[in-house]
């Protein structure tokens, strides 16, 4: 090896956390740039509709709604429109800034956890790993859609939580709210938290709709009934008025999830199962009592609280595991375990992308990978018992001397 080579070899061992950090970057720009031009059937059938009423409209237009958005994303679409003047870019430039925002959320979490700065190797290959996965680059540079939002404004507040800055934490779920109403996925967790760490007021969670009503506030002052800030997450409730919808759950083996008359009939019995093995789920942390400020605990809670949101309630997207998809792949590089969980879900909500942006029919059926989930969820479930309710430590096969 001769000296230049040398200095370059080490060079590369001296920063090979910043290079790793720049060529994930780099990375996850050229991924997107690959999507940025495609056009999903949302964007044709929606979010170009939308953004053309916004554009001829004056501020005064934000005292009405334009999709079934939040306000607050209305709000940034107004400005959007002023400042591009092109739909497609538009939509995807803003989800794709809060795509980094999540990979560093992630990236912190995992640093918060294994006491080191961000710039370490583990919380570096998080970041690097959540923004360049394929659910992740798929969801807002293809799709267009906004999880990306949500999600980061959650892990944030997660990290904020391991912190004990619980407003801030609170702040941020409702922040997270303004934007999406599947923030509250993350709802239970924070209950579970609040019966078992002892350190938030029920005061707390009341940040949660105040933040999200402050957010509202710009189209309030332009004639917006404050009434809407409700009525909008309401109606979305009950949109497209179908038990299943691409999510591969429960409910894909029970009836054509497309039925309207299965909706009505099925939907009060979702909600009453979800809130029954949530509130079980609840009594044994209480039982337990179990420590939800060690934060292992705390996120394997959130990983399974959300999941039993996803397979039990129902009009379930594939976009909606997006939480789930991120938690997991932050606990395996938090704690190194059970990477293979991690795998298996991104698996199964890549299925439910490709089967919607590109039309793939010939992969695995819904009902198959239902039974596929099903059992993730079984065993996740398994997880949470043994390893957060039980605290019991995870099996290992016993080592053979040589």
């Amino acid at each position: 090896m001769t000296g230049v080579e040398r200095k370059i070899a080490e060079f590369v061992r001296k920063y090979a956390v910043w290079i790793l950090f720049v060529l994930a970057t780099g990375a996850g720009v050229l991924l997107r740039a690959v999507g940025m031009d495609f056009k999903s059937d949302d964007f044709n059938s929606f979010l170009l509709g939308w953004w053309n009423i916004i554009t001829d409209q004056d501020f005064s237009g934000l005292s009405r709604q334009v999709g079934n958005y939040n306000i607050p994303y209305q709000v940034i679409i107004f400005f959007l429109t002023r400042v591009m003047g092109e739909a497609l870019h538009a939509y995807k430039l803003v989800s794709v800034l809060f795509d980094f925002a999540l990979a560093a959320g992630a990236g912190l979490l995992a640093a918060q956890y294994r006491g080191e700065r961000f710039f370490r190797f583990v919380p570096v290959m998080t970041y690097a790993v959540v923004l360049c996965s394929l659910t992740v680059v798929l969801n807002s540079a293809f799709w267009g859609q906004c999880d990306s939002m949500y999600v980061s404004l959650i892990l944030f507040a997660l990290y904020c939580t391991m912190k004990e800055r619980h407003i801030a934490a609170f702040i941020l779920l409702g922040v997270s709210l303004a934007f999406k109403l599947q923030m509250i996925f993350i709802l239970p967790l924070y209950l579970y938290y609040y019966v078992s760490v002892k350190k938030v007021s029920i005061l707390h969670f009341f940040l949660i709709p105040l933040t999200d009503i402050v957010m509202c506030l710009p189209a309030v002052f332009c004639g917006r009934p404050i009434a809407d800030i409700i009525n909008i997450y309401v109606g979305q409730t009950d949109y497209g008025k179908q038990i299943q919808m691409n999510y591969p759950n429960l409910y894909a083996f029970m009836c054509d999830g497309r039925k309207v008359e299965y909706y009505y009939l099925l939907k009060p019995m979702t909600i009453v199962l979800t809130m029954g093995i949530l509130a079980a789920g609840l009594l044994l942390v209480l039982y337990r009592r179990v420590d939800l400020s060690k934060p292992e605990k705390l996120m394997m809670t959130g990983i399974w609280t959300s999941f039993t949101c996803l397979m039990f309630l129902s009009s379930m997207h594939e976009r909606y595991s997006y939480l789930l998809d991120a938690l997991l792949m932050v606990y395996f590089f938090m704690t190194k375990k059970h990477p293979f969980v991690a795998v298996t879900a991104s698996l199964i909500s890549l299925r439910g992308y490709c089967y919607y942006l590109f039309g793939n029919y010939e992969a695995l059926t819904l009902a198959q990978t239902a039974v596929v989930n099903t059992a993730l969820y079984v065993y996740v479930t398994f997880l949470f018992v043994r390893e957060t309710v039980m605290d019991l430590p995870v099996l290992c096969m016993p080592r053979t001397k040589k």
